[in-house]
């Protein structure tokens, strides 16, 4: 006999284990199955080179989450029963150009001002004004992420009614490069303003980027950067103890292959190799849109230009490639001002055409080791790391799909990648000799896409943050509020509403609809 629940969710990333603790909360029998044999998704933690070295896969800062009702409120107690913590660097980024020069940001506005005047005041000055013109409006925006959206028509008449909401609409229309350069002037201040944006995974020169820099900075000093305490793990274990505490059940190392389908309803999962998990009120996929349909739901009836919607989604335009150091002490900058102590460090471009470019042939597959980010968790989380040792994170943009050889051709280059952007970190440091590398480990766009098969193209938001697939358009027009066109099937996760990075919204707003349809109150599991 198969098992049955009321509800089963397939995949375990940490939107799909918070809709999972709020039925659970609930009183609904929820079972969780996810591939790995690990649960968190992108949300993971490993000692990947010795042990005692804690080493993020992907996500180093959860910082969207923090305007969530979830955390605000702590509505599942993550934090007041299940021990999660998060702390704020004061010292959040230090941009290293060419010429030596530095340019720094900081957790307090006032001295990121002081720190852009020295490049520009009337940048200094734009900056905080930007950033109070955000302020305005920000209630408003990270009220929307973390609610469920209307469709992009209804969404769209709403917005046209004021002068601002035309202003935000324009906003996501025009590229994040276009936005800065209508506020800020000096190239070193844009380019270290742009390479916030890209941390969107999408190049800021293309239309339809500009909300991932409107936002980004803004959210940063409203909520703060929320770096988790012992790992970026650590947010999937206390959900992991939560969903027990409520008597949830997750099984990993279960595969789901396909949505059993009955009179025309999702009625459960079909495992790798044949199990069925039955479930009797419905089922909701975390996993790619692109995964789920149409594979996943055979026989199902979809409506016309449906498919069509799902297979034309645009991914990402740049894919991550990680590198994780257990190091004898942290790595020691050549520059002319100490900035050992900042969580961020990036070599950052002072040419505005020659950084466009580095964009372009990522895009067209070049590999370029320009990109390069130096994340020490440990400065602000001190128990991810043996005393007395240092540590870190270099992440670097790359293309998947190589020029010559496809992704496939990772395997073959992954290592020469891997020394070069080693032997760029020496050339900028007086420590990174052999003997202070204890361990690394790198992993290229095709191993994290071999890790995590949600993250297709290595895209870790499953399709990329362009206006156009946004809100209600997310993932395909029309069917933009968690449902599917099949009956009792649902999605959440990365490829809904408000996409990717660590955010919750998903989970929690995924959540409110099935609540809705199993007749439940939403409110009576937050208060």
């Amino acid at each position: 006999m198969s098992e049955q629940y009321e509800v089963v969710i397939a995949g375990g990333g940490h939107n799909a284990l918070i809709l999972a603790c709020y039925l659970a909360k609930a009183g609904v029998k929820v079972c969780v199955l996810e591939r790995n044999e690990k649960a968190g998704g992108g949300v993971m933690t490993q000692e990947y080179t010795l042990p005692g070295f804690r080493h993020d896969t992907h996500s180093v800062a959860h910082t969207l989450i923090q305007g969530n009702p979830l955390m605000l409120n702590d509505e599942l107690e993550l934090k007041s029963k299940y021990g999660l913590q998060y702390v704020n660097p004061e010292k959040m980024t230090a941009a290293i150009y060419e010429d030596g020069s530095i340019l720094k940001f900081f957790s307090d506005i006032d001295r990121t001002c002081d720190a852009i005047a020295q490049f520009s005041q009337h940048d200094a000055d734009a900056y905080r004004a930007f950033n109070e013109q955000v302020f305005k409006t920000l209630d408003m925006l990270v009220m929307g992420m973390y609610s469920v959206p209307p469709d992009a028509g209804a969404q769209a008449a709403m917005m046209d009614q004021s002068a601002e909401g035309r202003e935000m609409m324009r906003t996501q229309a025009i590229s994040s490069w276009d936005l800065i350069s209508e506020w800020f002037e000096h190239p070193k201040v844009k380019i270290a303003l742009a390479r916030y944006a890209s941390e969107a995974m999408t190049n800021p020169f293309d239309n339809g980027t500009g909300f991932g820099f409107y936002i980004i900075l803004p959210f940063m000093y409203r909520y703060g950067t929320g770096v988790p305490v012992g790992g970026s793990w650590a947010l999937t274990e206390a959900l992991l103890k939560c969903l027990d505490d409520n008597g949830g059940v997750i099984r990993t190392s279960s595969t789901v292959e396909k949505i059993l389908i009955k009179n025309g309803e999702a009625r459960g999962v079909v495992l790798e190799g044949g199990e069925e998990i039955e479930a009797t009120k419905g089922v909701v996929s975390s996993l790619h849109v692109q995964q789920l349909f149409p594979d996943m739901v055979p026989g199902a009836k979809l409506p016309d230009g449906f498919e069509r919607s799902v297979k034309r989604l645009k991914y990402a335009s740049i894919q991550p490639f990680q590198i994780h150091m257990a190091l004898n002490e942290d790595p020691k900058f050549d520059t002319s001002e100490d900035v050992s102590d900042f969580f961020w460090v990036e070599k950052s471009h002072s040419d505005e055409e020659e950084f466009a470019r580095a964009f372009r042939d990522l895009e067209y597959g070049y590999p370029r080791r320009d990109f390069a980010c130096y994340v020490g968790q440990h400065k602000v989380d001190p128990t991810r790391i043996p005393e007395g040792k240092g540590a870190l994170h270099l992440y670097g943009f790359a293309p998947y799909d190589l020029k010559d050889g496809g992704p496939q051709k990772w395997d073959e280059i992954g290592r020469e990648v891997y020394e070069g952007f080693v032997d760029d970190l020496r050339g900028m440091t007086t420590n990174m000799t052999d003997d202070n590398i204890l361990g690394y480990n790198f992993l290229t766009p095709l191993d994290l896409e071999r890790h995590d098969i949600a993250m297709k193209h290595a895209d870790i938001g499953h399709i990329g943050l362009y206006s156009w697939q946004l809100g209600g358009n997310r993932p395909v027009p029309g069917w933009g509020q968690y449902k599917t066109p099949v009956p009792k099937l649902y999605m959440c996760g990365a490829s809904t509403h408000p996409g990717s990075g660590v955010t919750g919204g998903s989970g929690r707003n995924a959540a409110q609809v099935v609540f809705e349809d199993l007749g439940l109150d939403f409110d009576s599991v937050t208060g």
